[in-house]
């Protein structure tokens, strides 16, 4: 009888977010606004980091306003000048996760397996490329509950970290670019003049 899990209502989406995140990019190149290029991920589990790299990587891909592709066969000052002439905005980007909490607790009432419970919070920050000016942040949370196999438990341990990771990383993401589109727009509004105030 296959394994079955309960995913805690704050993550409900986790598990169609990672299936997501697998599929294939349907973007048009019309459509890019944004270069994305991933610098540094953090986290205090080093060896979770190549994972919530990959992870960050597809969710970028994914979505057809962004990029992580500048073009090759030149020099990064020359890919950035041809993404500006096409209107693309080039962003530095990195991620760091504040916290990643595992949990095992007893087995559900009427359940024979344990518990892994698992938490994430992290962030992601943009900077201008070039520049380095701070251009936006974006945050993410997930948790997630789950019957697991006691035999498969490092096998179980990993896809739940790798769901929970993909569904905090996709909020942190669309938070994110919420605040880069409306920061461009309003920076794209003229100035009001201000009327003279003339003396009585």
């Amino acid at each position: 009888m296959p394994n079955l899990r309960t995913i805690a209502p704050t993550a409900a989406i986790a598990a169609a977010a990672l299936l997501a995140l697998i599929g294939p990019r349907n973007g048009r190149a019309e459509e890019v606004k944004y270069y994305f290029k991933i610098s540094n991920v953090q986290a205090q589990e080093s060896r979770i980091v190549p994972m919530a790299r990959d992870l960050l990587e597809r969710e970028v891909q994914s979505r057809p306003e962004l990029t992580t592709e500048a073009g090759e066969g030149a020099e990064e000052a020359a890919r950035l000048a041809a993404l500006k002439q096409r209107g693309i905005q080039a962003c530095l980007v990195s991620m760091r996760i504040m916290r990643l909490k595992k949990e095992i607790k007893p087995p559900a009432p009427g359940r024979r397996d344990p518990q892994m419970a698992i938490e994430v919070k992290l962030s992601i920050f943009g900077h201008t490329l070039p520049g380095n000016k701070a251009l936006f942040t974006g945050d993410g949370e997930s948790a997630l509950v789950g019957d697991f196999s006691e035999r498969l438990k490092d096998k179980e341990e990993e896809n739940f970290t790798k769901t929970a990771l993909a569904a905090a990383i996709k909020q942190a993401v669309t938070t994110g670019v919420e605040k880069l589109t409306h920061s461009t727009l309003e920076e794209k509004k003229p100035a009001k003049a201000k009327k003279a105030r003339g003396k009585r």
